[in-house]
């Protein structure tokens, strides 16, 4: 069976992706035809993960927050065919929007911002406007809905309360503006994984909703292909403490502060006990087999797949157990035994 969706946008999609052989892209279906939507979503995007060797590290993130009931984006492979070429093995993974937070949180009409870096959020000052700033031609906070009013208002209140808050009061004041107890969920994924390309190492990739429903914001993870021993530091993950994850001489708020109250400390350390319990068993490496097992036979024939890194067929296989190759420094399996 054969779906035929005409008239969609088409584009490249990504950062440093953007320059790699195999590209990254996202289809939209509303472009033309405002409010379209195909299975319920607007847009889909379809990444080349060119950075993995195993063409799935991103996938395992997404699979471990939906067992954390963190809410993020769904994500499956895809085989993708442009003009009946074959370009490759993709993982298509669920586009961030008002679509996305009506599903998860069951209200749409919040402020979404997308955070890139120098996302760090540090305080600037009482004046909204303050957080508009631009990097690259892009603000460094990004407003994704409600964009005719481009009212910050309520994120500067978040960024002050966060970081001008005394600590003694800060447990009570900053869960009347932030899901905390979601956020250590996802602090603890971010440190287990390995995910330096997040908010805690690189201020970078996140979002924050400001739930209509509880008035509070909700931290929603984002691009999650840098993980499991992937590095461009020279510092390995597998073993980095998990307490002082940040990035050295560089001000997180958002994990420093919360880390300094015990008992966020404490829900933290036990959302990382059981993110050790859910991955480092047979079970979870008996699924990780089978995903590649299932995905292995559209590796072979990936034109796209060798070009950036000349990885094989049998990198492939290898990177899922013991790997170190230029910037992948652990096969899957031997990161998650290290890091637990």
């Amino acid at each position: 069976i054969h779906d035929t969706i005409e008239n969609i946008g088409f584009r490249l999609r990504g950062n440093t992706s953007r320059y790699s052989a195999k590209k990254s892209f996202k289809v939209s279906f509303n472009t033309w035809e405002s409010g379209r939507k195909y299975h319920g979503v607007e847009k889909m995007n379809l990444n080349g993960e060119h950075n993995d060797p195993a063409v799935a590290r991103a996938k395992f993130c997404w699979d471990l927050c939906r067992e954390l009931e963190i809410p993020a984006p769904r994500s499956n492979h895809v085989r993708v065919y442009i003009n009946g070429n074959y370009y490759g093995l993709y993982l298509n993974v669920e586009h961030i929007d008002e679509e996305f937070v009506g599903l998860r949180f069951g209200n749409q009409s919040g402020n979404l911002y997308k955070c890139l870096w120098p996302a760090d959020l540090n305080y600037l000052g009482d004046n909204p406007d303050l957080y508009k700033y631009e990097n690259g031609g892009r603000r460094a906070y990004e407003l994704k809905t409600n964009e005719s009013l481009d009212d910050y208002s309520d994120l500067a209140h978040f960024i002050d309360v966060l970081n001008n808050t005394p600590i003694d009061e800060l447990e009570c004041e900053i869960e009347e503006v932030f899901n905390v107890q979601d956020y250590m969920k996802v602090a603890a994924m971010d440190v287990f994984t390995g995910n330096w390309d997040g908010y805690i190492y690189n201020k970078n990739n996140f979002y924050l909703y400001r739930n209509a429903q509880t008035g509070k914001f909700e931290y929603i993870p984002y691009d999650l292909d840098n993980t499991f021993g992937i590095d461009w530091f020279g510092i390995d993950w597998g073993q980095r403490d998990i307490y002082a994850w940040e990035n050295p001489g560089e001000y997180r708020p958002l994990f420093e502060r919360l880390m300094e109250i015990q008992k966020y400390r404490d829900w933290f350390s036990w959302c990382m006990s059981q993110i050790i319990d859910e991955m480092n068993n047979q079970e979870f490496f008996d699924r990780m087999n089978a995903v590649k097992n299932l995905i292995y036979p559209y590796v072979q024939n990936d034109p796209y797949y060798p070009l950036d890194y000349g990885y094989s067929a049998s990198d492939f296989l290898q990177a899922y157990t013991s790997f170190d190759q230029a910037h992948v420094k652990y096969g899957i399996k031997d990161y998650i035994t290290t890091r637990a």
